[in-house]
């Protein structure tokens, strides 16, 4: 017998020893389509790792991000999720009867003090706003409706959708951008209250479609165009909009690893009404298209629009009797971007979740532009890190 146990844990051995040697195999990969995240990096030995033990917790997730077959075990679970238990629910994402959603945790939000939370945040913007025009420039907050809260009458009625705290908090915002004279626009105020939220939003992705990201666009135009003078604006009928082939990847749908019963054609328009251009990306210039189309056979996925977030992009269309605006935002302002190239002769973005050099202020003294637009969306309209710290 005992040849028998010997034997079966030699067996072990090299069967565990086999399935460290294929996840090992991964070490290359670095981010998940699945999951939109970084994966997390093999661990680097050293004395203090091992002796704090953060060398050996590395290697634990490690292993989670990388261990063989991770993806197909996910996959095979959800679709027992999807197909035999129907749930309506499943990896977080809410399944609502003609769009995807985020699950949301319910919290009690009614002795929350929305005032105390919006106060600090309108007064940093308020000392942005004052710096930016004492250097001549024009300044405006654009605040867009993530997806969620959009679409938050999608979700079942015996789900929280977390829209109290999420209108209480743009309630409270927008009155102290009243009072304290900042310069706003909000997309909610330009939508057409009878249309479906869905002719401006993603079905299966927490971004807006080419058609909210034109309505930006437009909100933009009309409020530099008086101190600025005229100057052309894209109509939408004229953009040549289309679908690309292939289903769109969208931060929800991807959660469900290719498994979503929703699926939603990413729209976006003909890039040769585009003018001529130059383009820098983080300091060195590519020419980068700006709609970055996939190949055929590969995922649609967001990053279309500007190939993805950059920390700055710089985009010259040497038409010098036309304006120059920087956009400050993160993904959002990704569309925007594009299409405002159509309409200024210089368009800078800086995304401050991954841009560290300087200021806004100090980049306006070094690159000085007409308009500076801030592009926020409600989820994070107090929060005061990345794009909601400016100064």
């Amino acid at each position: 017998m005992k040849w028998i146990k010997r034997g079966f844990l030699i067996l072990i051995a090299l069967l565990t020893g086999l399935f460290l040697l294929l996840s090992l195999r991964d070490r290359r990969q670095e981010l998940s389509v699945y999951e939109n995240r970084r994966l997390a990096a093999h661990p680097a030995l050293s004395l203090r790792g091992v002796w704090d033990g953060s060398y050996f917790r590395g290697w634990d997730d490690y292993f989670s991000d990388h261990i063989w077959g991770r993806d197909d075990r996910i996959r095979e679970y959800e679709w027992v999720q999807l197909k035999l238990k129907r749930a309506v629910a499943v990896n977080d994402v809410v399944l609502a009867e003609d769009c995807l959603l985020p699950l949301q945790k319910y919290m009690d939000y009614s002795r929350h003090d929305y005032q105390a939370q919006a106060e600090p945040a309108v007064a940093r913007l308020l000392a942005l706003q004052n710096r930016v025009e004492g250097q001549k420039t024009q300044f405006l907050y654009l605040g867009v409706d993530e997806q969620r809260t959009a679409l938050a009458d999608r979700y079942p009625a015996w789900l929280y959708s977390k829209s109290d705290y999420y209108e209480g908090n743009v309630r409270s915002f927008r009155e102290t951008c009243k009072r304290m004279g900042v310069h706003t626009a909000f997309m909610r105020d330009y939508t057409d209250p009878e249309a479906d939220p869905l002719r401006y939003y993603s079905a299966v992705d927490h971004h807006f479609n080419l058609h909210g990201a034109y309505l930006c666009y437009r909100i933009i135009c009309s409020a530099l165009w008086a101190q600025n003078g005229p100057f052309p604006v894209a109509e939408e009928a004229a953009l040549g909009e289309y679908e690309l082939p292939g289903e769109f990847y969208g931060s929800y749908s991807r959660k469900l690893y290719d498994l979503s019963p929703i699926r939603e054609q990413l729209t976006v328009f003909d890039p040769s009404v585009l003018p001529p251009y130059e383009r820098w990306d983080n300091g060195a210039r590519t020419d980068a298209p700006l709609l970055n189309l996939p190949a055929p056979g590969e995922k649609v996925q967001y990053t279309v629009f500007m190939g993805g977030d950059k920390g700055e992009t710089v985009v010259k269309t040497n038409r010098p009797e036309l304006p120059s605006v920087l956009i400050v935002g993160d993904s959002f302002t990704n569309p925007i971007e594009a299409l405002c190239v159509y309409s200024f002769n210089e368009v800078r973005s800086l995304d401050y979740r991954y841009y560290e050099e300087m200021s806004v202020t100090d980049y306006l003294r070094l690159h000085p532009v007409d308009a500076v637009i801030v592009v926020r969306d409600n989820l994070n309209y107090v929060e005061a890190v990345g794009n909601g710290a400016l100064e």
